[in-house]
């Protein structure tokens, strides 16, 4: 079994998939990069990948037809199971700095009892101009407890141990747009899980990112989600409100909202 690979899911991506790539951290033993072509009939992954000129190794898996993100990821995360101790995830147009991979493997290897680390993060946008960090919460105890607020982790910024699919199961099928919040949740649930508190990925703001062309299907699948786990707490009621309102708040306003306070915070 190797260490680690990096799952990223494309579809028509184009060069951001190559852009993502290079951001990878080089080491002795890989990671491999493992890249999902959902049914992509304009830039295929295996055209993209065909320019790549560089030390990692990368396997293409090419699905028949466009079925979503979720398929896609399922579809990686069979075929990686088996083969890695540890999966990182990596969306095309994001980037790993600050020696990304390194810092995530050492951290799971010193600390076995986790099964999930994030990190924090730079929004930007497409010219690559921070916008604003988000900083998730560290420690388990918050992160339990702020999942009912909102994602405690950025998808493209997160590693697995490849066995906690063993013990939760793949992405969900029946939350659409918000396969990750659901899996988060589950992951959470069950198992420590923590955020590093360091800056390891660029995140961009995409106009056409599924947080933007399907919001509210995507705030609608996370209210389920709160709703299948609701505990009658404060912060889960809380949650829940709070996530009825983001389903009638502008995407555009959220980003600048959130620009301004973590501005004003000195972040």
């Amino acid at each position: 079994m190797k260490k680690c690979c990096v799952l990223i899911p494309y579809y028509n991506a184009g060069s951001s998939l190559l852009r993502s790539i290079y951001s990878i951290d080089c080491l002795a033993e890989g990671p491999d990069v493992v890249v999902v072509d959902d049914g992509s009939e304009e830039i295929t992954a295996a055209s993209m990948i065909a320019d790549y000129v560089g030390e990692l190794d990368i396997h293409i898996i090419t699905l028949g037809s466009n079925k979503g993100i979720e398929h896609a990821l399922n579809a990686g995360i069979d075929w990686c199971i088996d083969k890695y101790q540890y999966v990182a995830r990596l969306d095309c147009g994001d980037l790993c700095k600050g020696g990304r991979i390194v810092k995530q493997l050492d951290f799971l290897e010193q600390n076995p009892e986790i099964k999930m680390v994030g990190a924090w993060v730079d929004y930007v946008d497409k010219k690559g101009d921070r916008i604003f960090t988000l900083r998730p919460p560290v420690a388990y105890s918050d992160i339990k407890k702020e999942i009912f607020l909102n994602s405690t982790f950025v998808h493209p910024a997160v590693m697995f141990r490849a066995d906690v699919f063993n013990a939760v199961g793949n992405y969900p099928l029946n939350y659409p747009a918000a396969e990750d919040y659901a899996l988060f949740f589950d992951i959470v649930k069950k198992f420590p899980c923590s955020n590093i508190p360091d800056v390891l990925l660029d995140y961009e703001v995409d106009p056409n990112s599924i947080s933007s062309t399907k919001r509210k299907r995507q705030i609608k699948s996370r209210i389920r989600v709160i709703l299948r786990n609701f505990n009658f707490s404060g912060v889960a009621f809380y949650g829940l409100v709070r996530s009825v309102l983001l389903y009638y708040t502008p995407r555009k306003f959220t980003v600048f909202a959130n620009s301004i306070r973590y501005r004003r915070r000195g972040k």
